[in-house]
């Protein structure tokens, strides 16, 4: 017979009497389950509340403070060399450029092109937003400098030329202050006349001059360059242990930093030294030969000089019979690993020297004459078989 819906015997009563109790809705178990499902509740609606927190957080990270922009007003600010991407965030926010630096770090970090920024002045409005901060330093216009590269071994021409071109100044306003050497901040030692006076001072660097700087500026920048390295490496002091004056050290590089390519400098610096001394210069009787020193007073860069060529009437055409020693002035402006060369040469008895491959550079060093005609003849052969 089916026990359902009866009342069920304790069989551990003894007596096995009824328990007729009817069981009570507000029980002891009613009460903990209506407590523990409250501190559910309770516990998912922090949980909620928390998390939505830690959202909120995470949007305003992601949206830092930034202007609407497009801004006012102007305000120029200098990126300084060295300064990363938050940094230079950090001076546009000290401007009032952008409103925080993070809005610009981050505009700058979605924009691969925030790496070309590079340092110097940029003209700026007040207030913008990070964004259009970022677009107007990335506009070549925005820029109060002007970026000018002037190579080792430059002629004072080229580096008018290169100045001129850059900055849109007539090269006659550089020409007017080079021919006025009391306009430069040259050396006591210097020498030469005129504009003569200036080459080999102009020293090769990459430049950032400002928009606004005049020839002179940016000319007397340049000396200063000049003797900023040079009292860097002592080139005065060491140059009298050379048994030579400063200027004639000078002239010295200037003919290593054409003739010689940086791996064979010592060598052609030594061989100059060779043909400068009584005592080591043999058959050449001080007479140095150097083609680039005649190059210069012709206004050419040639490698293959012709026989009229090398009868010009010339101090600078240190040919035999022509001019002894050094030629009057330097004949370009020395990098400084030039000047280094000329400072301290390795030892060695070389008198001659001939590039025999114009492509690689290769250049062959002697004390034989002999020897020395048949690289010539190395480097004609080059020259036949590439006329270009």
């Amino acid at each position: 017979m089916s026990n359902v819906g009866l009342p069920m015997r304790d069989s551990s009563s003894g007596g096995g009497g009824q328990d007729s109790r009817p069981s009570r809705p507000g029980g002891k178990r009613s009460k903990v389950a209506v407590v523990l499902a409250v501190l559910i509740v309770a516990a998912l609606v922090g949980a909620v509340g928390y998390g939505g927190y830690k959202v909120y957080k995470s949007m305003r990270a992601e949206a830092p403070i930034d202007y609407p922009g497009p801004g006012q007003g102007s305000v120029v600010i200098e990126v300084k060399e060295g300064q990363i991407l938050s940094e230079i965030g950090e001076t546009l926010k000290e401007a009032d450029v952008v409103a925080s630096a993070e809005a610009f770090t981050r505009a700058a970090a979605l924009d691969e092109r925030a790496t070309s920024i590079t340092p110097g002045g940029y003209s700026m409005l007040l207030k913008m937003s990070a964004q259009g901060a970022l677009e107007r330093m990335l506009d070549p216009a925005s820029s109060t400098d002007v970026v000018v590269m002037i190579p080792e071994g430059f002629r004072t021409y080229q580096t008018v030329d290169r100045l001129s071109a850059s900055t849109g100044i007539p090269k006659n306003k550089f020409n007017t202050v080079i021919a006025s050497p009391q306009l430069l901040p040259l050396p006591a030692w210097a020498k030469g006349k005129g504009a003569a006076r200036a080459e080999g001072f102009l020293f090769p660097s990459t430049y950032r001059f400002d928009k606004k700087a005049t020839p002179a500026e940016m000319l007397n920048e340049m000396v200063a360059k000049f003797t900023a390295v040079t009292t860097e490496i002592d080139f005065v002091g060491r140059s009298a242990q050379t048994g030579r004056s400063p200027y004639d050290v000078l002239n010295i590089a200037s003919i290593v930093q054409a003739e010689g390519r940086p791996g064979d400098f010592g060598k052609v610096s030594r061989v100059v030294y060779n043909r400068l001394s009584p005592k080591t210069w043999g058959g050449t009787y001080g007479y140095l030969g150097v083609d680039a020193t005649l190059n210069y007073a012709l206004g050419q860069f040639k490698i293959d000089l012709t026989r009229s060529e090398l009868a010009t009437n010339s101090p600078y055409n240190t040919s035999t019979e022509h001019h002894q020693g050094l030629p009057p002035t330097p004949i370009d402006s020395p990098g400084q690993e030039a000047m280094e060369a000329a400072l301290d040469p390795p030892k060695g008895d070389w008198l001659y020297y001939a590039t025999v491959n114009l492509k690689t550079g290769e250049t062959k060093f002697t004390d034989n004459y002999n020897e020395f005609l048949r690289y010539q003849q190395e480097l004609r052969d080059y020259l036949a078989r590439h006329p270009e």
